[in-house]
C-alpha cells in the first residue's frame, strides 16, 4: 500500500488548547464490574484479569499511558461481531421451528418435527460465545491497532512493518516525531454521501511499509472536524508537560501517571467523579461538546490561536457538578433486570 491521497496535513500542537477533552462515552465501560453476570460462568475470570491490569503501569491496557486506535476495516472485527449476528440468526430459526411444530402437534401430530436440534444449536451457540467470545477477542485473535506510548514518546503497530525496531511488547515502533496525521474526503456507497477518513503514516513511508493505519473517527463523519479533533487528541496525550486530560476512560488510571497524579492531589480531585456520575448527564455533556467540536473553526485556531483556540477544561467537577436528580437508582425489580439480561444472552450471546 503507498499512499497516494491528496490529504490536507493537520498541524494539531496549534491548537492543543481547544476541545481536548471530549471522548465517546461507553455505558459497558462503567458497568463491567456491576452488570448482572446471568449465564456469564467465565466473566469472574475476565474481570479478576482486568482489575489486575487497572494496576499495572506496563499494561498495554493501561489507559493512561497507551492511547490506542483499532485498525479500521480490520477483518478481524468480523470474527469478535460475526457471532452476535449468527447467534441472533439462529434464534430467529429455533423461534421459527418452535412454531412450526406447535403448529404440526395441533394439526399434524403424527408428522411434527422436533425443533430440539435448532433449539440446542442456538443456546450452545450463544451461550459458547457469551463466555469465550471475549477471551477469544482478548487473548487468542492478534491484536490490530495502533498505539501511542506517553512515557516513552512511541508509536507502536501491532502488525509488521519493514525496518522497524520491536519494543518490549514486540510490536514494530517509531518515535512519535516521524509520525504524522492526514484526512481525506471518502464516497461511500452506504447512503452517507461524502465523509471523512483519517490516517496516521510514518513520514518516510517508502522504507518504512507497513506503517501505516486508517484511524477509526465516529460514525464515518461528514465533518471533517471530528479527524482533527482526533489528532488533537492523539497530540494531547502525548504532551508530557501537562497532566491528562480529565476524560471518563482515563480516570481509573490517573494515579499511574505522576505529573497527573501530583495535578489531581494539588486540586482535589475527586477521585471516582466520573464513575459516581449517572450515565444521563454524561450523555448530556457529550451531546454539548458534540455540538462543540462540530462547529469549532479549526483552520482559524492553526492562524489565530489566541482568538479561536478555546481554553481546556481541567477541572470537569467544577464545571459539571454531579445532577444527583439524574443519578437516581434503579428502581426495576431483580427479577425483571435478571429476566432480561438472561433472555439477551440466550438470544444474541452478549
Amino acid at each position: 500500500m503507498s499512499i497516494s491521497y491528496r490529504f490536507a496535513k493537520m498541524n494539531a500542537r496549534t491548537i492543543e488548547a481547544s476541545q481536548n477533552f471530549k471522548n465517546y462515552f461507553s455505558k459497558k465501560r462503567f458497568n463491567k464490574f456491576t452488570d448482572l453476570m446471568g449465564f456469564q460462568i467465565v466473566k469472574i475470570l475476565v474481570l479478576k484479569d482486568e482489575e489486575r491490569r487497572l494496576k499495572d503501569l506496563n499494561s498495554i491496557d493501561n489507559e493512561g499511558r497507551y492511547l490506542g486506535f483499532q485498525k479500521a476495516n480490520d477483518a478481524m472485527l468480523a470474527l469478535t461481531l460475526g457471532p452476535i449476528l449468527l447467534g441472533a440468526v439462529l434464534t430467529f430459526i429455533s423461534i421459527i421451528a418452535l412454531m412450526v411444530w406447535v403448529y404440526e402437534s395441533i394439526y399434524y401430530p403424527n408428522n411434527a418435527a422436533s425443533p430440539l436440534f435448532f433449539v440446542c444449536l442456538s443456546l450452545g451457540f450463544n451461550l459458547f460465545f457469551l463466555n469465550f467470545g471475549p477471551i477469544i477477542a482478548r487473548y487468542i485473535l492478534p491484536r490490530r491497532e495502533v498505539y501511542f506510548d506517553r512515557i516513552n514518546q512511541t508509536v507502536s503497530f501491532t502488525w509488521s512493518v519493514d525496518n522497524a525496531q520491536k519494543n518490549e511488547l514486540g510490536h514494530a515502533t517509531f518515535p512519535f516525531s516521524d509520525i504524522e496525521a492526514f484526512y481525506a474526503k471518502a464516497n461511500h456507497s452506504q447512503g452517507h454521501g461524502v465523509t471523512h477518513a483519517m490516517y496516521v503514516a510514518h513520514k518516510d513511508y517508502q522504507n518504512h511499509a507497513g506503517a501505516f493505519s486508517e484511524i477509526r473517527v465516529k460514525d464515518n463523519p461528514q465533518n471533517p472536524n471530528y479527524c482533527r479533533y482526533t489528532w488533537e487528541r492523539v497530540v494531547r496525550f502525548m504532551d508530557l508537560s501537562k497532566p491528562l486530560v480529565d476524560s471518563p476512560e482515563i480516570e481509573p488510571f490517573r494515579h499511574l501517571d505522576p505529573l497527573t497524579r501530583d495535578f489531581d492531589k494539588q486540586n482535589n480531585r475527586p477521585e471516582k467523579y466520573w464513575r459516581l456520575m449517572s450515565y444521563k448527564q454524561m450523555l448530556q455533556i457529550e451531546e454539548k461538546l458534540d455540538n462543540d467540536i462540530y462547529r469549532f473553526n479549526f483552520d482559524g485556531a492553526i492562524t489565530n490561536p489566541k482568538r479561536w483556540a478555546n481554553e481546556e477544561i481541567t477541572k470537569p467537577w467544577e464545571k459539571w457538578p454531579i445532577d444527583e436528580s439524574l443519578n437516581q437508582p434503579d428502581t426495576t425489580p431483580y427479577w425483571k433486570r435478571l429476566t432480561k439480561t438472561l433472555l439477551r444472552q440466550i438470544a444474541v450471546g452478549v
